[in-house]
Parts: structure tokens; C-alpha cells; sequence
């Protein structure tokens, strides 16, 4: 995690410290005790007035005016709460004792009820933790439950889907999102607090923000509302007010003896107003930050130009972890719809699908990590469809023969290299044959020249290349003589495979709406021209460039399709496009992509596949006059 040290201008000068460091001199505060008892207070403005909800595991929700007076209750008996006011409407999650499970209500302004929307079950698992966001256009409930599982659930057609699963520990205690900077915070009673990525597809990294030092837990956590980037939290064990904001933590302290179990915020007359629970005296109390929300600095990223979804996913590789890497398309020009997607699973080998995703069959041939295909080599007076990967387990090049009848892949030999870690690799088919052009993460290429006898497949090195720095994903343009290939944390290059003219340049740079690291790339054609699908690995989306001068057109994202279920595509490393038609389906080709985090629900890594239709409506959109 970065640190900032630029303070707020008129309060946190003195007072910025380091995760578990202790300030000599907090500012002081005032609670003040509340008039209602229960479990958990949270301040709130509705029509620019102050309210609050009372949640309580004895009588229920209990909404008040500033003063304290009741506006309405909902019997029931609740340990924990959540509200959230999105396009005018006031949803309250509510964590009940009697189901162990969430129940959703919307509270209705005009008649000062609350009104049931939806129930969230609990399993074998209590729900321990619960907080309310909106990702998108979806509501999004997170909870954590005693096994130590976060959980995030998209609400839609009214029944919750669930996105993702993270094993954070058991020990959490409270949640809450601060999607207008992308973090979910969880106070974990046995470490500290945590912050991990909201984004549904985000994978279980995580930061310790406030470490248990000298006995000290962290049992209560708030964010000040989705824009305000400043996050409230307590423990019983001191007897402060942390503030978290700009990547610095602030102290303030409380006056009076208390153990802090629970706090609620909001933004209210440029200050900050906090609901408090206190352990000891089992009262709750308000007080205000002199903090204001707009005082806060925001992480705001540029959207996608535009939003495509997949038709549907491959079945997901054998194991957990980092495995799906690199698609390629062995294309049938007899029957299209019988074209095979081919991808490696970098912990075990090469896996066949139809364009349904089914798989059709597993190879186990060692740590593949790139593969690609060319379905007309002529050689030997015969026809050859053929696949060749980098095996990073033998440090070879593995070529496959592909079999139309079986769809099947055979394994045809094994092209010894130089290269020390096999990474990235691509064919260029030719008048004199194909080439696998390979390289190292070093930055070294290799290109192979193949020739086929007695059913194998042998290659001789006929040139050698390099790059700066860590490369991976290529692709030739055969009818072009040109490759294209990544330096992961540069750009995208050109060169041409001519031998003896080879030009090298580096035509576009990972920086704006591009971010490393530059991973799969493919080609492909709409109305006559020709453009590079590039995967920004780094912001989740996808970079079209037009070949014809190199210039980005845009970039696109792969979302959810709820109806579908199918999630959408974040951390892309290989990618493959095709723009022949596959069938009356998929009139207009094909592109599949590697899914980093395969999740709706969360599973092993696989593959999306999405129409050529919807890539070629986008570069029509986005393309120059």
C-alpha cells in the first residue's frame, strides 16, 4: 500500500500516523448518550434531515427523528444492521437473531414503514458481518460468516445471486464498502482491519490496515458514505476514535470511560456524525467528527469505452489457483459450428471445448502456457491442423496434430529450445511453411521453422530476437508478414518477419487507458480492415488498435449477464479472435478470453466466450469518420 502525507489542510497536520502507531496528542471529542437503548446506532439524512436507526436484538428497527422522537419500529430482533440510499430509495439490511440470515427492507417515506423486499438464508454458518453497497447497477450485499467466508451477493429480479467467495478467517465482526474508492473493510477482532478489493471480480488479496498491537482489537468498522473515502473505526480494548482516509490513519479520543463495540457514520453540515455502541454500559451514544466528507480524496478511474458480455464460458480447469492461461481456435471451415476452442491450463496441460464450453477433452501434458493453431499447413502432400504450446515442465515447444473426426489432439513432438523459462508463443503460417515464434521471460525470442515427417513435427531455430523486458502474448499477421507482440510493462511492438528487414517499433504504450501488464492479443477483421485486440490486464478491459496507423480506438470491458449467468472477465492473460463466421450463432467470428477470477459463483478459472458481432458493433462505433 502507498502511503499519502498530504494531510487534511486545517485538522490532520499533526496528527497522519502509520498503521498501529499511537498519536501523542488526539484531538478530543464528545459523546453523548442516546435516549434509546440497543445494539447499534447509525446516523442518517433523509430530505436533508438528521435521523437514526436504532438496531436492537429486543424490539427491533426503530427509526427516530434528530430529537430522538420515534418516527417508526419494525418488531423483530436484530444484532446488526446496514442502510443504504441509492436513487432516492432507503434499503436496510438487517442481520436476524431468530434465522441467523439477512433480511432486506425498503423503508417507505411516505408512510414511514418499512416495507420486507427479500431474504438472504444463512447456511450451516452464522452471518457475523453485513454491509450494503451498489457496484454498477447492482445491490450488493457482503456478509462474513463464522467459517471465515466473505461473501458478496448481487440483488436482481428480486432474489439474491451470489458473485464471490473470499476465505478471510474467522473473526469478523463488521463490514463496510466504500465503493466510491473500491474497498470493502473488515474489522477482524483477532488482527486488525482489513481492506480488500470490492469489485465482484477481484481476487483475495488484501491489506492490513490497523494491526492488534498490546491487546487491541478492532470489532467496529464504517465508511462515511460511498463519495466520502473516509472510514470510521473502534475497539472495546481503546479508548479511541480511528479515522482512516487517504491511505493515513488519525486518531481521536472519546472523552469519558467506554469499550467502543460498534460505530455508524454520516456526512452531515460538512461534519461527521457517529453512532456509537458501548460495551460496558450496553448504551448508545452520538458524537461529531469535525470532519468533513468533501475533505476526503477520491481514487476515480476512467470507465471503459464500452461494455460486451459473454455468450457463454468454457467448464472450469482442474484446479485452483493461477491455471487458465492462453486460448486458441482450431476453426472447421467445413463445419463451423463443430470449431474447437483449445486452452492451456498452465498447471496440468491443454483442454478442448466446443463453442458451448463443454470440454471434449484434457491432455495432460505438463505446465503449458501459450498455445496457438493453424488448421491448413500443406506439407507432405497432405493437409495438417496443428497446435503448439511452450511446456514450461520440459522446456520444450510441444506440437499437437488435431484430428477433425475426434476433435481431438494428439501429441506430434517436442522442439528443444535455448530458452531457459518458456513463457509466451505464437505461429506465423507462410508460402514455405509455419513458424512458432516463442519467448522467454527474459525478453528472448525464438523462432522455430517446422517440417513434418513419418507423423512428427521437428523444428530448427532460424533467428533469435529480444525485447527490454518481460514479454508474453504475440500474434502474427500472416498475410501481412508482421508480428505483433507485448512487453508486459511497456507496450505493444511491431516488427516485421522478414528476416532480413526485421524494423522493430514499439507503436503503442501502456499508459492512460492502456495499463500493464499487456498480456493476450489477437486480430481481427471488420469491413475490410484489420485491428488488435489487446488485453490490459491492469484495469480489466480490452485495447483496439487499427493496424492500418496504430491508433487506440477505445477499450471495452466484459461485464455479467445476470440472465445468462455468466459473470464477467477481470485480469485477462491470453485472448484469441476470429472473425469467419461460426454458423448462423456467430455470424461474425469469435473472441474468447481467459477469466482471472471466475466467480457467479466463485470456481476454478476458465474461459468466456463473447460474439464477433458485439466486437465488430463496437470497432464500428468507435472507429475514425
Amino acid at each position: 500500500m502507498k502511503k499519502q502525507h498530504t494531510p487534511l489542510a486545517f485538522l490532520f497536520a499533526s496528527l497522519l500516523i502509520a498503521p498501529g502507531k499511537v498519536v501523542a496528542d488526539p484531538v478530543t471529542i464528545d459523546a453523548k448518550a442516546f435516549s434509546i437503548k440497543g445494539n447499534q446506532l447509525t446516523p442518517l439524512v433523509i430530505n436533508n434531515q438528521l435521523h437514526y436507526l436504532v438496531t436492537s436484538e429486543t424490539r427491533g428497527l426503530i427509526l427516530t427523528g434528530k430529537d430522538q422522537n420515534i418516527i417508526s419500529t419494525l418488531p423483530g430482533h436484530f444484532s446488526q444492521s446496514d442502510i443504504l440510499q441509492h436513487n432516492g430509495t432507503l434499503t436496510v439490511a438487517a442481520l436476524n437473531n431468530d434465522t441467523y440470515g439477512v433480511e432486506l427492507y425498503r423503508y417507505n417515506t411516505g408512510t414511514d414503514e418499512f416495507e420486507k423486499q427479500q431474504s438472504l438464508q444463512a447456511d450451516l454458518a452464522d452471518i457475523e458481518a453485513l454491509c450494503l453497497s451498489v457496484s454498477g447497477e447492482h445491490l450488493t450485499l457482503t456478509t462474513a460468516d463464522a467459517t471465515g467466508q466473505m461473501k458478496q451477493h448481487w440483488l436482481t429480479d428480486d432474489h439474491f445471486v451470489e458473485v464471490r467467495t473470499v476465505n478471510t478467517g474467522p473473526g469478523i465482526k463488521s463490514c463496510q464498502a466504500d465503493v466510491q474508492n473500491g474497498y470493502v473493510y473488515l474489522a477482524d477482532e483477532n488482527t486488525g482491519l482489513w481492506q480488500y478489493d470490492h469489485h465482484a471480480e477481484a481476487g483475495d488479496g488484501r491489506s492490513l490496515i490497523l494491526t492488534q498491537q498490546h491487546g487491541v482489537t478492532s470489532e467496529g468498522v464504517e465508511g462515511v458514505g460511498q463519495a466520502a473515502g473516509l472510514t470510521v473505526f473502534v475497539s472495546p480494548d481503546a479508548p479511541v476514535m480511528n479515522v482512516f482516509h487517504n491511505d493515513s490513519i488519525s486518531e481521536f479520543k472519546i472523552n469519558g470511560e467506554h469499550k467502543w463495540e460498534a460505530v455508524r457514520a454520516a456526512p452531515f453540515n460538512k461534519k461527521t456524525v457517529l453512532g456509537l455502541y458501548d460495551d460496558d454500559s450496553e448504551n448508545l451514544f452520538t458524537a461529531v467528527l469535525p470532519v468533513s466528507a468533501s475533505q476526503t480524496t477520491t481514487r476515480r478511474t476512467q470507465s471503459a469505452d464500452g461494455h460486451l458480455t459473454a455468450f457463454a464460458e468454457t467448464d472450469p480447469v482442474a484446479r485452483f489457483g493461477d491455471a487458465a492461461d492462453d486460448p486458441a481456435i482450431w476453426y472447421n471451415d467445413k463445419t463451423p459450428e463443430s470449431s474447437v476452442i483449445i486452452g492451456t491450463d498452465k498447471k496440468s496441460g491443454l483442454d478442448l471445448y466446443d463453442l458451448s464450453g463443454k470440454r471434449l477433452q484434457h491432455l495432460n501434458a505438463g505446465r503449458l502456457n501459450n498455445v496457438d493453431v493453424r488448421s491448413r499447413w500443406q506439407v507432405a502432400g497432405q493437409e495438417l491442423a496443428i497446435a503448439a504450446a511452450s511446456n514450461r515442465t520440459t522446456r520444450t515447444v510441444d506440437i499437437f496434430l488435431l484430428a477433425p473426426a475426434t476433435r481431438n489432439a494428439v501429441p506430434a513432438g517436442k522442439l528443444s529450445s535455448q530458452l531457459n523459462d518458456l513463457y509466451g508463443l505464437c505461429l506465423y503460417q507462410h508460402t514455405n511453411g509455419v513458424d512458432v515464434l516463442v519467448n522467454d521471460t527474459d525478453g528472448s525470442y525464438e523462432r522455430h521453422r517446422l517440417s513434418f515427417e513419418k507423423d512428427k513435427v521437428t523444428g530448427k531455430v532460424i533467428d533469435r530476437f529480444t525485447v527490454p523486458s518481460q514479454p508474453e502474448g504475440c500474434v502474427a499477421d500472416d498475410e501481412n508478414a508482421m508480428l505483433y507482440y507485448g512487453e508486459e510493462d511497456a507496450g505493444v511492438w511491431k516488427r516485421s518477419l522478414d528476416i532480413s528487414s526485421p524494423e522493430p517499433s514499439l507503436i503503442a504504450k501502456a499508459d492512460g487507458a492502456v495499463k500493464d501488464d499487456i498480456e493476450g492479443m489477437g486480430l481481427f477483421d471488420v469491413d475490410g480492415e484489420r485491428y488488435l485486440i489487446v488485453s490490459s490486464q491492469g484495469n480489466h478491459r480490452y485495447a483496439v488498435y487499427a493496424t492500418s496507423d496504430n491508433h487506440l480506438l477505445g477499450t471495452f470491458d466484459i461485464v455479467p449477464d445476470l440472465k445468462k449467468g455468466i459473470d464477467g472477465v477481470s485480469e485477462t492473460d491470453g485472448l484469441e479472435t476470429m472473425s469467419l463466421p461460426f454458423g448462423e450463432n456467430l455470424p461474425d467470428g469469435l473472441l474468447v478470453v481467459q477469466d482471472g477470477h471466475n466467480v457467479m459463483p466463485s470456481q476454478q478459472q476458465n474461459f468466456k466466450l463473447v460474439s464477433g458481432s458485439s466486437l465488430a458493433e463496437f470497432i464500428r462505433q468507435h472507429r475514425r469518420k
